[in-house]
């Protein structure tokens, strides 16, 4: 299934996000502060939607609730982890826990290694992997080079890396985890594959959710699947506008409605 709207795309990234850099040209990437110096610093790349991104998470907390919070003791795992904005916030608050996050781009991977050891995380563990309903190479797809959309279901005609997919299964698996405190999904439309496929008996471990939905046309699946599934597995569920509804809005002006995203959060009580 192509990605509709990488024109779009490609125009944000060749207008929008070079204003943000400005005063950094000439830098491949720079390092930033995302709660004022002394607080965690991230590694962004130059005219990228990276800084966008530590921003949605550090400044907007587009994850944080206090009905899903992160505790001190918890086991958090991220699919989608990108260059680390939420996998160093889940680690810094699970300070005695441990954080596992999946990262299918080797681009995005690259950096999110160096976040991990620039904030020093030791309770983060990172792999170059996707995440998806089978193990193996796929393709993955990045509209405009911009490794915030990366994604193994939608193509785009821009950038293609074969990347290794493991499952949820794998993961549990692998790790010797019993019980999941937090899931944290952000995978570009992949979240249908990844969980509507899943054993029971894996989510049954799961006790808190919070992923980002996307809603493509051409795809007839949509957040509702997501819903009743987390509905028949025990869940309290609420559906939230995300922080990137905005580029909702903003999309449908330029060239139609063309993806709809939001936030599902889930909880056992």
């Amino acid at each position: 299934m192509r990605l509709k709207n990488e024109p779009f795309f490609l125009w944000i990234n060749s207008l929008f996000f070079p204003l943000f850099y400005l005063r950094h040209q000439g830098k491949l990437a720079v390092v930033i502060d995302a709660e004022g110096e002394g607080g965690p610093r991230f590694w962004v790349r130059v005219n990228t939607s990276d800084l966008l991104i530590v921003w949605e998470i550090w400044k907007a907390k587009a994850y944080d609730d206090i009905r899903i919070p992160i505790r001190e003791m918890d086991v958090v795992v991220e699919f989608g982890a990108h260059i680390g904005a939420f996998a160093v916030r889940a680690a810094r608050l699970a300070h005695h826990g441990q954080v596992f996050a999946y990262e299918a781009s080797s681009n995005n991977y690259a950096q999110l290694a160096q976040n991990r050891q620039l904030n020093g995380l030791d309770n983060l563990f990172i792999e170059n992997s996707a995440v998806s309903d089978r193990r193996g190479a796929m393709p993955y797809y990045r509209p405009a080079d911009n490794g915030s959309l990366g994604s193994l279901v939608h193509e785009s005609s821009s950038f293609m890396e074969t990347v290794q997919a493991i499952t949820f299964a794998d993961i549990i698996a692998e790790h010797g985890i019993e019980r999941i405190d937090f899931l944290k999904v952000d995978v570009e439309g992949a979240e249908y594959d990844i969980l509507l496929n899943c054993a029971d008996e894996t989510l049954a471990i799961v006790q808190r959710v919070v992923m980002e939905y996307h809603e493509f046309k051409g795809d007839k699946r949509n957040h509702q699947d997501l819903v009743d599934l987390l509905n028949s597995q025990g869940f309290i569920v609420v559906v939230e506008k995300g922080v990137s509804s905005l580029m909702d809005w903003f999309g449908a002006w330029f060239g139609g409605r063309i993806i709809r995203t939001g936030i599902i959060k889930a909880w056992r009580e």
